[in-house]
């Protein structure tokens, strides 16, 4: 593998960690709806809102990702997903009302907007013989996600069934739902961390006039 190859799996892998972030965010609510709705004593239709919420906020992203993204760059579109993920995860682990539960689940659909960016973006890193392939790591990172949410929803189960000393002094057994969207928060920062070590979409840039920048990049 030649130096610019390399370079370009690895941003590959950088970006497409928004396709894990998505599957698991997508998933990890289906261990949560029984002690959410048992917490805050929810209707059908209010534990329905909080399940749907997050399409509602993606359904605005589908809207405005691409002309936001051609307006201010890939990269800073990539960044600021990052961000509503992590305020997402947060909100929604900390959530104190049926409401702020249903706006922190809004705000991480938003987030979603990282399903059409991701591959944008690396796509545009990509070299044409090699851009289906690393696409396609993005994709292997949704279903990577949808698994570890079912993964981490069967340990802290696990951890609540037994009670463990640990559990108990980490407020597991007490808190498992927020548990379980709070430990988004660990893959949500970490995304954002390496996104701010990564260049601009090089045709992004050679698009919008900076073409020294562009294929600085590319090479």
């Amino acid at each position: 593998m030649d130096r610019s190859t390399a370079h370009t799996v690895r941003l590959a892998l950088v970006v497409s960690l928004g396709g894990f972030i998505f599957g698991f965010d997508a998933s990890v609510i289906s261990g949560a709806v029984k002690f959410i709705s048992e917490d805050f004593g929810l209707t059908d239709l209010q534990l329905g809102l909080v399940v749907g919420a997050p399409t509602l906020g993606g359904v605005i992203t589908a809207l405005t990702a691409g002309p936001l993204s051609d307006l201010y760059g890939r990269r800073t579109l990539l960044r600021a997903v990052a961000c509503l993920y992590t305020v997402s995860a947060v909100m929604s682990a900390l959530a104190q009302s049926f409401e702020m539960l249903v706006l922190a689940r809004f705000v991480g659909g938003m987030a979603f907007a990282s399903l059409g960016l991701a591959p944008v973006y690396i796509s545009e890193v990509a070299p044409a013989d090699a851009r289906g392939r690393m696409v396609s790591i993005n994709q292997l990172n949704i279903v990577i996600g949808l698994s570890a949410a079912y993964f981490t929803n069967y340990f802290l189960l696990q951890a609540t069934a037994n009670a463990p000393d640990w559990a108990q002094q980490l407020g597991i057994v007490d808190n498992t739902w927020r548990w379980m969207l709070g430990i988004e928060i660990l893959p949500a920062a970490a995304w954002l961390v390496c996104l701010l070590f990564v260049p601009e979409s090089p045709r992004w840039l050679i698009i919008n006039g900076r073409e020294s920048e562009g294929r600085a990049v590319l090479e």
